[in-house]
């Protein structure tokens, strides 16, 4: 597999998530926000992180 520079925006939990799911595979990723990491969260929406098992 060819490793891939992957940019993400955004150092909510969705982005830090996906960041670190993407380097564990093996790519190098950098993620931009305008805030630290954790900061800009969403709380009051309807957001939500779901994994499904095959």
């Amino acid at each position: 597999m060819t490793q891939s520079h992957i940019t993400i925006i955004g150092a909510g939990i969705i982005g830090i998530s996906t960041a670190a799911f993407l380097q564990r595979a093996g790519h190098k990723v950098t993620v931009i926000d305008r805030v630290a990491p954790g900061d800009g969260c969403s709380f009051g929406n309807a957001g939500g992180v779901a994994f499904a098992e095959v």
